[in-house]
């Protein structure tokens, strides 16, 4: 009986600080996700008042401007720990070494195994995702911007409009002090390292 309380509490201990930790990642991956589907909103009104108005309605740049602010915001504010979650899918490669060991010598934990795999692949996917919808509502909104009639429009128009353009020729990505963009091309670069 003296042995029981030790161990309660130690296991109670141990379920805290793994909860809490599961919960503070968990806020971090929805909030990431939610910013990111309100910036991908903004960019498809974004390109349908371009589509619809046309390039003389002056909010237009005003947004964009607004929405480029957002973009370098966020990556000021993500980069950092985005960029050690993509360190540390290193840990996939021990976990997957241990798999194959472990169905090699058809042991029970491989499931176990699986299962961690499966949440290390998780984070940097999800990451990488937002990155690679960002991206893509980034070009799109350059194609409405190129699609649009301004070669009709007064010279101050067409000037405005091409600033956008030349602005939007090279996306604004979510990345890390410009040295590694979050996109599908990182994450299964990661990926093809194990």
């Amino acid at each position: 009986m003296n042995t029981l309380w030790p161990y309660t509490a130690g296991n109670m201990f141990c379920a805290t600080a793994l909860t809490t930790a599961v919960i503070i990642y968990l806020s971090f991956t929805v909030l990431q996700v939610l910013v990111t589907f309100q910036m991908s909103a903004y960019l498809r009104i974004l390109q349908n008042r371009i589509e619809t108005n046309g390039p003389r309605d002056k909010q237009i740049y005003y947004h964009h401007k607004t929405i480029t602010q957002l973009i370098k915001e966020y990556n000021e504010l993500f980069s950092g720990a985005l960029y050690e979650e993509v360190i540390l899918t290193a840990v996939l490669a021990g976990f997957g070494y241990a798999l194959t060991k472990a169905v090699k010598n058809k042991d029970t934990s491989a499931f176990d195994l699986v299962y961690k795999i499966l949440l290390s692949i998780s984070g940097p996917f999800i990451m990488c995702a937002c990155g690679e919808e960002i991206n893509q509502q980034v070009e799109k909104l350059h194609e409405s911007s190129y699609s649009c009639k301004w070669y009709e429009e007064k010279p101050k128009v067409r000037r405005d409009i091409f600033t956008m353009m030349l602005v939007t020729t090279r996306p604004i990505t979510v990345n890390y002090r410009l040295f590694i963009k979050f996109n599908l091309s990182c994450f299964s670069a990661v990926n093809l390292i194990y």
